[in-house]
């Protein structure tokens, strides 16, 4: 019976690292509220993180935007200078590599974690 529980385990590890990583995305955000309808995100083969960035105007704290999606490793953990009609900003890049970890407040209980929570739970019996 062990073997099975070990084999379902694994198909479920498989299955979770299979799916993809799974992010929050907001094209952009003012006073931390969704512009556009947001929702979850599969993201594909070439992003494995997800990312949070925060742009801010040079000279006022008033003014900040945000955007929430899936990014390519290279773009992660930078903070970049930029202008917009001749207004100098700066946006701050922050990446995570787990599913939803880049905002939010639901809470997402991965296939993998669910099997181990079973075998657990099987076992100690």
């Amino acid at each position: 019976m062990a073997a099975v529980w070990t084999r379902l385990l694994l198909l479920g590890l498989v299955v979770a690292v299979a799916h993809g990583l799974t992010c929050r995305r907001c094209p952009i955000a003012i006073l931390g509220r969704c512009l556009s309808p947001s929702d979850d995100v599969q993201c594909n083969s070439t992003t494995s993180s997800c990312f949070s960035a925060t742009t801010a105007f040079n000279g006022t704290s008033a003014i900040r935007l945000q955007t929430r999606g899936c990014a390519l490793d290279l773009a992660c953990d930078q903070t970049l200078p930029g202008t917009f009609l001749g207004l100098g900003f700066t946006t701050s890049i922050r990446c995570c590599r787990t599913d939803l970890c880049n905002g939010g407040t639901s809470v997402q209980l991965s296939l993998a974690a669910a099997c181990a929570a079973v075998l657990a739970s099987l076992w100690a019996r």
